[in-house]
């Protein structure tokens, strides 16, 4: 349901942003986007997606909404996942271009300038761009100096231009904080997989990744443009080492719940009968380094809860799909019954 409407204008683009409970965050991003510098002659709208929350989120809309009227628009998706809340806001997006962003990145004061034009100059449909930290507090050496801990926290600060896709590993990436989309071709490819991205609180993952793979096999040209630039600003709460902790269990029980198929081979409650020896083995790896204190140590406990992130979601996946499978069950003979009674 839209609770807001702009006027009816000619609208290129549309500045898309999906938003759970975090008010007060939101409120500082549409600050930045209401001080973006564009051409006169460009018509551009900022529509919030508002997943589900219950916080003053829609009064935060109200309030920046009548300092620009009719910039900004709501819709609200009550179903939880931001993968849900992106499709529909790209349902009712007006712009030809979808440039999206979180609820925690300030774009520089050009992006929306920039993310206007960079599809038709680069000759492509999607891009990406540079995602600068905004630190909070100094981060701590451990973190600054770890490139797998940057990518956790969506910083991408590669300065040349180059096209999509690049080995398995390398940089740059085009990620979810800054993304630039035809419109159009968001929808040949049915938006974003909603069995992917957060859900709520659960910092579930690969929403973008996913678009963008989808969208090269697809046939569809990416480029990075290092000219497209967000700020993501980084909460002193992620400069610790509970955050990406939380960060990998929540990865691998989401890469558990979002795979294809169960796992095959002897299971155990759901759990492959594999794994615990994986685990089991990984868990005593990790202590010993930790315990040596080995370079790389913190690495290795991250895969480690990860792995053990992938055992939960198996053994959450293996008690839905029983709960799902005695629905089916007690309804037959409900079915049966009534087959019995149907008149001839």
């Amino acid at each position: 349901m839209i609770a807001a409407h702009a006027p009816e204008r000619s609208v290129a683009a549309t500045v898309l942003i999906a938003t759970h409970n975090r008010a007060a965050r939101l409120r500082e991003t549409l600050e930045a986007l209401l001080a973006q510098q564009t051409p006169a002659g460009l018509g551009w709208e900022i529509l919030i997606a508002d997943n589900g929350s219950t916080d003053g989120t829609l009064e935060v809309f109200r309030a920046m909404a009548m300092r620009s009227p009719g910039r900004l628009r709501y819709v609200s998706e009550p179903r939880l996942g931001k993968s849900r809340a992106l499709n529909t806001g790209i349902a009712v997006a007006r712009g030809a271009v979808i440039a999206l962003t979180d609820d925690d990145v300030s774009p520089a004061a050009d992006w929306v300038a920039t993310a206007a034009t960079v599809l038709d100059r680069r000759g492509v449909d999607g891009a990406g761009g540079r995602i600068l930290p905004r630190w909070e507090a100094e981060p701590p050496s451990w973190l600054a100096a770890n490139r797998r801990l940057l990518d956790y926290l969506a910083i991408m600060d590669f300065d040349r231009p180059a096209m999509l896709p690049v080995p398995v590993g390398s940089y740059p990436q085009v990620w979810g904080a800054n993304m630039v989309f035809r419109r159009s071709a968001l929808q040949a490819l049915g938006g974003f997989d909603t069995g992917l991205g957060p859900v709520g609180g659960r910092r579930y993952c690969d929403e973008d990744v996913d678009i963008v793979r989808r969208m090269l096999r697809s046939g569809r040209a990416i480029a990075y443009d290092p000219a497209l630039t967000v700020f993501h600003r980084v909460p002193r709460a992620r400069l610790r080492r509970a955050y990406f902790r939380r960060v990998m269990w929540d990865m691998g029980e989401g890469e558990a719940l979002a795979a294809a198929e169960a796992p095959i081979g002897p299971r155990l409650l759901g759990i492959p009968r594999w794994r615990f020896r994986f685990m089991a083995r990984l868990a005593v790896d990790s202590t010993v380094r930790a315990m040596v204190r080995r370079p790389g140590a913190f690495d290795d406990l991250l895969d480690c809860v990860r792995a053990a992130g992938v055992t939960w979601g198996q053994l959450k996946r293996a008690a839905r799909e029983r709960r799902m499978l005695g629905v089916i069950e007690r309804a037959r003979p409900a079915d049966r019954a009534s087959a019995v009674r149907a008149p001839r």
